[in-house]
């Protein structure tokens, strides 16, 4: 592949099939941010716990629980629990191969994010929603009436449980409302983002509250591709 290159620390036996995933499903990814290619090579390497659960502590300085997958940006590297270990030592207990695939995806999002824009000051909450998002994972719309955006813009981590359920709320609300121009900025311009993120959270907020029936569908759908013979 042009631009990851994966290593397995553990014994799988869906190495191909993850590959076919990737190729399947990066174009669409990389179209999304303008992207041609990674300038740098991404490592995705697939963990057993023990390794994976101290880089956790290095990382956060504790386990989170919920954690089964992890970018480091700064050495272009993204690390996954094996879908064994994840129903083992996580709280995703019925993890399966497809989420494993998607939240993959969700990890190469923030690789290519951060090939554009690596400033995570209060936008974390947005990087996470556009990686829900394109890695087609499935979050529930909420009612954003109680949720504490300074929180949720400060402290993602520990916000709570709806973290991303409010995240994926707000950027779907972005995804249907703005126009592509506007949505990249707010991509590539952090300060933009954070001047605009308070009325961009009420405006989501009103919207939600006067459309609660309302279903928004994510606007991408992973793919699975047969690996060429």
């Amino acid at each position: 592949m042009d631009n990851f290159i994966i290593e397995s620390f553990v014994d799988i036996d869906y190495y191909d099939e993850l590959i076919d995933y990737i190729i399947a499903n990066e174009k669409n990814i990389f179209d999304f941010f303008g992207l041609n290619n990674l300038q740098e090579k991404c490592t995705i390497k697939i963990m057993e716990y023990e390794s994976f659960r101290e880089y956790l502590k290095k990382s956060y300085g504790r386990v989170y629980d919920y954690i089964r997958g992890t970018t480091d940006g700064r050495t272009k590297t993204i690390r996954i629990l094996s879908v064994d270990d994840q129903r083992k030592y996580t709280t995703h207990k019925n993890s399966t191969i497809e989420e494993t695939f998607k939240m993959l995806l969700h990890e190469i999002v923030h690789i290519c994010h951060d090939a554009i824009n690596d400033d995570y000051n209060q936008t974390i909450w947005f990087r996470e929603g556009i990686a829900t998002i394109l890695s087609g994972q499935k979050y529930n719309v909420v009612d954003l009436t109680n949720c504490d955006f300074e929180v949720l813009k400060n402290d993602f981590l520990n916000f709570g449980s709806g973290n991303y359920n409010a995240a994926y709320t707000i950027v779907n609300y972005i995804l249907k409302n703005y126009e592509r121009e506007k949505l990249l900025k707010l991509v590539r311009d952090s300060e933009y983002l954070r001047k605009e993120s308070n009325r961009i959270f009420e405006e989501a907020k009103s919207f939600f509250c006067m459309n609660k029936k309302s279903q928004i569908e994510n606007v991408f759908t992973p793919r699975t591709k047969t690996r060429p013979n």
